[in-house]
């Protein structure tokens, strides 16, 4: 990770984005194919990633991977 102390401008590269997405690389890949990513010199926007995280799994109606469902 390209760190920064503004988490909108760390970069990550796509295994890294992948982990901290808890998706695969070839997710990744499928989300830069599809324009919901790019990719600069080799790294992912953290702000960009995260977004695009949270429109898929609201696309699917289902939480971030070990969140706890509400009571």
């Amino acid at each position: 990770m390209l760190d920064h102390p503004d988490p909108r401008h760390r970069w990550y590269t796509k295994a890294e984005a992948a982990e901290e997405a808890g998706v695969s690389v070839r997710t990744i890949n499928r989300w830069i194919a599809a324009g919901q990513l790019t990719l600069r010199l080799g790294h992912v926007n953290a702000n960009a990633l995260f977004e695009a995280e949270a429109r898929q799994r609201a696309r699917r109606n289902r939480g971030r991977p070990g969140a706890r469902l509400p009571a």
